[in-house]
């Protein structure tokens, strides 16, 4: 069969299956199936799919008709121009999350000169470590946390293929209970922590592939975040940085719990494209004192 029409005919069926990008999925999954980038795709589409990657092909798109993600399939993720190994084991890197590795790398570049401790909390694949590794630039050392074991092999696999030697010398990869066995000081505190309650993850088919561990937030979502927060006064910098990835239904209790707790600090929260609230951040320096 024509590679053309047997990709428009694998859109045709995943769109029965409610994926909202039919068309990508189904280039991204021969794309796959063939050892091909995006150019080789266009210039053989008109050409006759040979029967092995057919084969494969229709095998992948079996599987995405059942709901597992893309990524699992193909075993890759895009996140801040790098491509990231994930597997069933580790959350699929959403594109909201680089909004607030943006917004890090912002701030850590208002600090030319100046290495910082930076912590990703919870780190799942090291998408948000390992970007900050790679693009924040200077000599900042990068911990990235993770309570599960699979998913730290899968963060090691990531910065030995991403990060250059120098950047792998000041990046670590450490087991623990968010910040509990973490002395600091850290200038920057990033998470991505679960923030779903029991009845969002059951409400959603699109999460039943991902793992509960990366999704689950306790009844009211807010379980671990509200555990962070409170460990934030004894761990981090007189200057620092705050990120936190939240429902947008939880902005505001976590803006306040988190104003309480570092008074003084700068708090404000990021909308993604979608105008929704995402993320909730702070700032402090020394020139607003803890009380």
């Amino acid at each position: 069969m024509i590679t053309a029409h047997l990709i428009s005919t694998a859109q045709a069926r995943i769109a029965t299956s409610g994926s909202d990008s039919p068309r990508l999925d189904a280039e991204v999954l021969f794309r796959h199936a063939a050892g091909m980038d995006r150019t080789q795709l266009f210039l053989a589409l008109q050409d006759e799919a040979n029967d092995d990657v057919t084969t494969a092909f229709h095998d992948l798109i079996d599987q995405r008709i059942a709901g597992t993600p893309v990524a699992y399939l193909t075993g890759h993720r895009e996140f801040m121009g790098l491509d990231l190994a994930v597997t069933p084991d580790v959350l699929i890197p959403r594109p909201e999350t680089e909004l607030l590795v943006e917004w890090a790398l912002k701030w850590l570049g208002t600090r030319p000169g100046t290495p910082m401790n930076v912590v990703d909390v919870g780190a799942g694949s090291g998408a948000i470590a390992i970007s900050v590794a790679a693009l924040a630039g200077g000599k900042h050392r990068v911990c990235a946390i993770e309570p599960s074991a699979p998913a730290r092999d899968i963060i090691t696999r990531n910065a030995n293929e991403l990060l250059t030697m120098e950047q792998r010398s000041r990046f670590t990869v450490s087991d623990g209970d968010l910040l509990t066995d973490q002395s600091g000081p850290f200038g920057v505190v990033l998470a991505n922590l679960p923030y779903l309650t029991p009845e969002q993850i059951a409400g959603n088919p699109d999460l039943g592939a991902e793992p509960r561990l990366a999704l689950d937030g306790g009844n009211n979502g807010l379980d671990l975040i509200k555990r962070l927060i409170a460990q934030l006064p004894d761990r981090v910098a007189d200057t620092c940085a705050v990120g936190l990835e939240i429902d947008p239904a939880q902005s505001t209790s976590v803006a306040r719990l988190l104003q309480a707790t570092l008074p003084g600090a700068d708090v404000s929260i990021i909308r993604d494209l979608a105008g929704l609230d995402r993320h909730v951040v702070a700032t402090q320096r020394p020139s607003h004192p803890r009380t």
